[in-house]
């Protein structure tokens, strides 16, 4: 049994999570990566850090439609982003920076250990939501009728 989570719920779960999953496709595979993020309401931030040969900056010039998912097991519930994710413009990266300092989770792990700072490359993308979905796991216990 599960419950449709309100727009507030929603909020709180993007808010509080941090960290989840974003999804890409090149139209034949699929590619999910755990990203950090920031939620500002309305919009979802990323700072992707990546290197010249990044398969997830190759997947995410062939994504139409991105799908990010953040969910929680006290209670089990979770929400899924859906929707178009592009570049965020230079006079608009306070606002990214701003809401990914407020909810993001750094990561503390270095995925490119035998890579040089200067070979990295940094930028801001968003996930625009064109729909955003959460349920909530509710616990089943069985009545007698149930048996």
């Amino acid at each position: 049994m599960t419950t449709a989570l309100s727009r507030e719920e929603r909020d709180t779960l993007l808010f509080e999570s941090g960290v989840g999953v974003l999804a890409l496709t090149d139209g034949t595979e699929a590619y999910s990566v755990p990203e950090s993020f920031g939620y500002d309401g309305e919009t979802l931030y990323f700072q992707f850090v990546h290197t010249a040969e990044s398969k997830k900056m190759g997947f995410l010039e062939t994504t139409e439609t991105a799908t990010f998912t953040v969910y929680d097991e006290q209670p089990a519930q979770s929400v899924i982003v859906r929707g178009t994710l592009e570049p965020v413009l230079e006079d608009e990266e306070t606002k990214a920076a701003t809401a990914i300092a407020d909810n993001a989770s750094i990561p503390t792990v270095n995925v490119y250990p035998d890579t040089k700072p200067d070979e990295f490359t940094t930028d801001y993308y968003r996930l625009t939501p064109t729909e955003i979905t959460g349920r909530q796991f509710n616990i089943f216990t069985p009545s007698p009728d149930d048996q």
